[in-house]
C-alpha cells in the first residue's frame, strides 16, 4: 500500500495530535487524582468509576502516540512538553466535592472531544488522512457515551 499522505502533511497532522495527546494526559493524572481523594457518600461508586475513565484515558494516550510515530514522528512524552501544549487547567491542592469532580471531569471531556473533532475535521478533509480523522471520531464516540453517563450522575430527581 503506497502513503499518499506526504512529509508536509504528516507533520502538520502530528501538530494537531500533540496538544490532544497532552490534554490527554494532564486529564488522566486529573482523574487519577480525584480517583485518589475522592469522599462522600457515592465515593465507591465514583471511586471505580474514575478508575475505569483514567484506564480508558491510559489507552487512548498511548493510542494517540503511537499514531504520532506511526506518522514518522516522536511523541512528546515529559510532563513539561505536556504542559507547554495542554489547554486543560489544573488546581494545585485542591480537592473539590464529589459533584464537582464530575463537573470537572465532563468539562474537560468536552474541551477534549471539541478539540478532537476539530482536529479530525481538518485531518480528513484538508490532508485526506482517514485513518487518523477515523480513529479521533471513535474516540469522540466512546466519549460521548461517558458524558453522558458522567451528566445523568449529577441529575437531580
Amino acid at each position: 500500500m503506497k502513503n499518499i499522505i506526504n512529509n508536509e502533511a504528516k507533520l502538520k497532522i502530528v501538530d494537531l495530535l500533540n496538544p490532544i495527546l497532552a490534554d490527554e494526559f494532564v486529564f488522566y493524572t486529573k482523574v487519577r487524582n480525584y480517583h485518589w481523594n475522592v469522599t462522600g457518600p457515592n465515593f465507591f461508586g465514583l471511586h471505580a468509576t474514575f478508575e475505569k475513565i483514567y484506564d480508558e484515558l491510559a489507552e487512548d494516550i498511548d493510542a494517540i502516540a503511537e499514531r504520532i510515530r506511526a506518522l514518522d514522528s516522536k511523541a512528546p512524552g515529559t510532563l513539561k512538553e505536556f504542559l507547554k501544549l495542554t489547554s486543560l487547567t489544573e488546581e494545585v491542592g485542591v480537592y473539590p466535592r464529589q459533584s464537582e469532580m464530575v463537573q470537572n471531569i465532563i468539562n474537560d471531556f468536552e474541551t477534549i472531544s471539541n478539540e478532537i473533532n476539530s482536529a479530525a475535521h481538518k485531518i480528513q478533509n484538508e490532508f485526506n488522512d482517514e485513518v487518523t480523522a477515523g480513529f479521533l471520531y471513535g474516540m469522540i464516540e466512546k466519549y460521548q457515551k461517558t458524558l453522558w453517563m458522567l451528566k445523568s450522575s449529577l441529575v437531580k430527581n
